[in-house]
């Protein structure tokens, strides 16, 4: 089976057959939601761990009994997952506050017995500063103790050290691999790339650095294809979602750069490999990466980061997604929007939306609208070149 069409398959279903050769080799699978949960700590107990997904999901009727249908459709249908018992593979799963939706997950899970036994909240500050590096390690010497005394193992020091350079390992590979489509010909499309994360997060970190390997070889062989004519930068919270993206390249748009949860964000940082680990880890998730709206005092730093990539990366157009009800993403655009006014980034197009939501049309619609605005700017851009020339010259 070639290599894309293996990951196509991994990134579609919840569990597949490289989980299930590590439970059969005895090793544990520990879900995790949010990528701010150091993935270092699972795998240095020996465990794989296993990115929390809603998809194939059909409906959220059996969480709706929890949720209000104000609260979060990515949460409503991973919680439903769960109550069907999607998930009975894991062992254990780990949650994060990383808003108030998710946060209560925790709660419901606990509260309907569905299972695993082991449920642990990883608490990750909300400001960024020394006190709150401090409190992630925190969280993670918490998160640590109750692996060892749940499933009766040690997390020694260099247990870390070995899944720090592992787990670099893997964000290296998918760095480099991000690297092949922001050219003006691309090797790897956004929805390529989308498939590609979602599947090495849902397998054992030692076989996805082989497959990311393996999709490089291909990916590298293969020759690039055009990139579009509109070239995008796109930022979104939860999005599994890859059929979504390709309305925008089949609009002819080209995902140069993302700030997906399940994107960049992943990968965009590295820890270092010397000194404390649990120092080490806090100041790689916690100090240098990419945020995301959560962190309610690192807006400029993320305005700067996407200003500096609509630079880099020659973009023409920003587009934000957000799923409905999702307060921390609506304040995001809203100031995205008051700053691309003032010319500080390229235009932004909004997205609301719901989780595995449809409305293809509809959005597509106005993905099509909006090229449009950006192709005839670009018209009127170059036909204000051509007269500026025309001009210099018969002086």
């Amino acid at each position: 089976m070639k290599i894309m069409q293996r990951i196509s398959e991994i990134a579609a279903n919840t569990d597949n057959h490289y989980l299930k050769e590590a439970r059969l080799a005895g090793r544990k699978i520990i879900g995790y939601f949010c990528s701010y949960v150091p993935i270092e700590v699972i795998h240095a107990a020996g465990f794989v761990p296993y990115r929390m997904r809603g998809v194939g999901s059909t409906g959220t009727d059996l969480a709706d009994g929890y949720y209000a249908p104000l609260n979060c459709s990515f949460v409503r249908h991973s919680f439903n997952k769960a109550l069907k018992g999607d998930f009975g593979f894991l062992d254990g799963v780990v949650f994060m506050n990383g808003c108030d939706h998710t946060r209560r997950m925790f709660d419901n899970w606990r509260y309907s017995k569905t299972g695993p036994e082991f449920l642990h909240m990883f608490f990750a500050p909300h400001i960024l500063g020394v006190n709150a590096v401090s409190g992630f390690v925190d969280s993670i010497d918490l998160m640590k103790a109750a692996l060892e005394k749940n499933f009766g193992v040690e997390v020694t020091r260099e247990d870390l050290h070995e899944s720090i350079k592992l787990c670099n390992r893997m964000r290296g590979l998918l760095s480099s691999l991000d690297d092949r489509r922001k050219g003006e010909t691309s090797l790897i499309s956004g929805s390529e790339m989308l498939r590609v994360v979602m599947a090495v997060t849902a397998v054992p970190v030692e076989t996805a650095c082989s497959l990311l390997e393996e999709v490089i070889s291909f990916v590298d062989g293969r020759g690039g294809s055009p990139a579009g004519d509109v070239r995008i930068i796109m930022f979104a919270g939860c999005m599994e979602e890859p059929e979504h993206l390709m309305l925008y390249e089949d609009s002819g748009g080209v995902i140069v750069a993302d700030g997906f949860c399940m994107g960049s964000r992943l990968y965009s940082h590295s820890v270092e490999e010397s000194g404390d680990p649990r120092e080490a880890i806090a100041a790689g998730y916690f100090g240098s990466r990419l945020s995301c709206p959560r962190m309610m005092d690192d807006f400029q730093r993320r305005l700067a980061a996407i200003a500096g990539m609509a630079g880099e990366y020659s973009a023409d157009a920003v587009v934000v997604e957000k799923l409905k009800f999702c307060d921390m993403w609506g304040w995001e655009i809203e100031r995205l929007r008051r700053e691309s006014k003032k010319g500080t980034i390229p235009p932004v197009l909004a997205i609301e939306r719901e989780y595995l939501g449809g409305a293809s049309g509809q959005v597509k619609t106005r993905i099509q609208a909006f090229f449009e605005q950006i192709r005839n700017k670009q018209e009127i851009d170059d036909e204000i070149m051509r007269s500026e020339r025309t001009a210099y010259y018969v002086k």
